[in-house]
């Protein structure tokens, strides 16, 4: 039985609410002091606690600082008679779970107990996941990633870091290609040098070549010394050009002339000046199509293209977005003072169904937002910023049974004739398919994605329970082995329990091995 624990020194709110509570299931404890409540929730660790906040002795506030401490997982509600900006923004700062004003409906203490309870369940069931842990120094380098294409880049970047080529860093605005630049230039032979961030689309068109080769004094208006460009300055080390494809042509000249021949000239001076550098740049735009339409010189883009390394966008490796969660928590702990270090399971099945459009900066975002209004270690889904919580995976365009279903000689090629006896559901058309031997007839498909999309335009107007089974089925097999048996994952990418996902393999009879 949950146990809650009302702290009160008035008797006649002990009482009522023990009364209301015990009605509803709960098995209450009273403590008249502060002093006496942290005693009795070292004791007996409750779910919920009560506070009052004005009390003789500490305060509900003090107690609340304590029992952080001595009871870490319970959830802590905070009660007064005296509703000040003050005391609220304390409560909320020392991580209370809510805060209530007297006098209360008893209506809205039974919601807030619910609530509570529901939180600390999360917290103290296997549905709260400690988050995959991060090595320090795979936190040093500030990217991580298990999935085979974050692996590969990985690979990529060990390969030619070492070397002194020049990198082009593709992919979608916030998936983290400066961090990728940093990474080549802390394993490269230049590591001792330094490394120069430029982002190109941040700089006036008319001062971006200041920036980059420096200018003389006099050279312009408001030129009034002398002074480096970023070239310059990085000279022996690495120069990152960001959002490379927004730079004018007339810049993209001068680009040229320094990689072919290691030298440039500041704004307004003949001086030649020899640099040493490694230039890493990226873009999200495809770079290919302006060199067509002739907003990019087709030279600097060869020149460029000597190492491509394409980073996936978030949508492309769903299965990183717990671990990339749990570095963006201890993140925000070494920097700031919050206390968030678990995912409910509600709220990692949001974050993995959600396609993130700003990527890895937009889920950094919002995990910031949801560690301040987290109330204590645990992040649930209620956290999150609103259009968050209110995202709905758009379902796939469905398809008519029409465009779905072979022609004759498409089927002559892959399903099978009608003329071979017998016919088994694995060959036969798709068209005769039943709904219990869907399973079947998707398994003996060549093209599995395929024959998966219609049985389910064919049989999801029967709307029967062994259509549902089937499809249930087809997808556990699928998810098993995209997690090559882990059933952990599995169950967290189902949005199942572990026991009832093995009541499921069991039922079907799956090869749990994936």
């Amino acid at each position: 039985m949950s146990k809650i624990l009302v702290i009160d020194d008035d008797s006649e709110i002990r009482y009522s609410l023990k009364r209301v509570l015990d009605a509803r299931g709960y098995q209450v404890i009273l403590a008249g002091s502060g002093e006496e409540g942290i005693e009795v929730a070292r004791k007996e660790s409750p779910a919920v606690i009560f506070s009052d906040n004005r009390m003789g002795g500490i305060s509900g506030i003090e107690a609340l600082q304590h029992l952080r401490n001595t009871s870490p997982n319970s959830m802590v509600i905070i009660m007064t008679a005296y509703a000040t900006t003050q005391t609220a923004i304390e409560a909320m700062k020392f991580g209370a779970f809510d805060y209530i004003v007297k006098p209360f409906e008893l209506k809205k203490v039974l919601e807030l107990t619910e609530k509570a309870m529901e939180a600390y369940k999360q917290l103290d069931s296997e549905q709260a996941h400690l988050l995959p842990g991060i090595d320090s120094k795979d936190y040093e380098e500030g990217m991580v990633g298990s999935t085979p294409v974050m692996q590969d880049v990985f690979k990529l970047v060990g390969q030619v870091a070492p070397s002194d080529a020049t990198v082009m860093i593709t992919g979608e605005s916030g998936t983290g290609k400066e961090l990728v630049a940093r990474c080549i230039f802390r394993h490269s032979l230049r590591s001792e040098g330094s490394f120069v961030a430029v982002n190109c689309g941040a700089i006036p068109e008319n001062l971006i070549e200041s920036e980059l080769f420096g200018h003389e004094k006099g050279s312009f208006t408001g030129a009034t010394n002398q002074k480096k460009g970023k070239f310059e300055i990085a000279n022996g080390g690495t120069i990152f050009l960001d959002e490379l494809g927004d730079m004018a042509l007339s810049t993209q000249t001068k680009i040229l002339r320094v990689l072919q021949e290691g030298e440039i000239q500041r704004v307004g001076g003949t001086e030649t000046i020899k640099v040493n550098v490694r230039l890493v740049a990226a873009t999200n735009k495809n770079l290919e199509e302006m060199v067509k339409e002739n907003t990019f010189r087709e030279d600097l883009y060869y020149r460029l293209n000597v190492f491509r390394l394409r980073l996936p966008a978030l949508r492309e490796r769903k299965e990183d977005i717990p671990l990339i969660a749990n570095f963006l928590l201890q993140k925000l702990a070494r920097k700031s003072n919050t206390n968030a270090k678990r995912l409910s399971q509600d709220a990692i099945q949001l974050l993995m169904s959600y396609d993130w459009p700003g990527n890895v900066r937009e889920l950094e975002n919002t995990m910031q937002h949801s560690a301040v209004l987290a109330q204590g270690e645990l992040i649930l889904k209620n956290d999150f910023p609103e259009e968050l919580r209110n995202f709905k995976a758009t379902k796939p365009v469905e398809r008519s049974v029409e465009e779905s279903t072979p022609n004759a000689e498409a089927a002559g090629k892959g399903v099978g004739s009608s003329e071979a006896a017998p016919v088994s559901a694995a060959s036969a058309p798709v068209e005769n398919v039943t709904a219990t031997e869907a399973p079947q007839w998707i398994s003996g498909s060549v093209d599995r994605d395929t024959a998966f999309d219609e049985v389910y335009n064919i049989l999801r107007k029967e709307n029967s329970r062994a259509f549902l089974m089937a499809m249930e089925k087809e997808m556990i097999i699928r998810v098993l082995k995209e997690t090559k048996g882990n059933q952990l994952k599995a169950s967290e990418l189902l949005g199942i329990s572990r026991s009832t996902l093995r009541k499921r393999i069991e039922e079907f009879s799956i090869d749990a091995k994936g």
